[in-house]
């Protein structure tokens, strides 16, 4: 953890000295986030279970520090060598709020918050529960998480690529209350 509050203080550090980006005449006001991707584990490259991890943001610029949006993300788990049959899924529907330090430089710094209400699924027919042999269970909560993290810009500024380290208070997919995260962004 000490690294990683190194590694983002160098950066933003770096990132003060880089320069301003080349501003294109126009103002690009809004962007569409993608992320699909399995989550990196020992049981991914055990072969035990896939994790996969999907997110879809449309974000609006007020300004150049602050940015808002509507946020659909989530996962979905699937055992791969184990008879238990297990499925898990995890639907997030919620909006962000980012404010973005550095605005003009090809890296930028920033502090995202986001709440939403998660609609969790757990699903195996083998599984013994107190209920006896499998488990078919629904839990909804509302939560969200805060995240620092920095933008790396592209010349154009057409494309934005979001590293960030998540923090929340009920877990992610990693069944930590922490997970670094990245999303591809399209500028128009």
């Amino acid at each position: 953890m000490k690294n990683l509050v190194k590694f983002i203080l160098i950066l933003v550090l770096f990132s003060a000295f880089v320069g301003p980006s080349y501003s294109q005449s126009t103002i690009l006001k809004n962007s569409i986030g993608l992320q699909l991707n399995p989550y990196f584990d020992t049981q991914l490259f055990q072969g035990n279970s896939l994790k996969t991890v999907f997110a879809v943001r449309y974000t609006y610029y007020l300004n150049e520090h602050l940015s808002f949006g509507p946020e659909f993300s989530g996962n979905y788990i699937k055992a791969l060598n184990d008879p238990s049959d297990f499925n898990g899924s995890a639907i997030n529907l919620g909006f962000f709020v980012r404010y973005t330090l550095l605005p003009d430089s090809r890296i930028r710094p920033f502090l995202e918050f986001s709440p939403y209400y998660s609609f969790g699924h757990v699903k195996s027919s083998v599984i013994q529960s107190d209920e006896g042999v499998g488990i078919d269970s629904w839990n909804n909560r509302f939560t969200g998480y805060i995240a620092p993290g920095i933008t790396l810009v592209s010349k154009s500024e057409r494309i934005t690529l979001d590293l960030f380290y998540k923090f929340t208070n009920t877990g992610f997919v990693n069944g930590n209350k922490s997970a670094f995260s990245y999303r591809l962004n399209f500028n128009f």
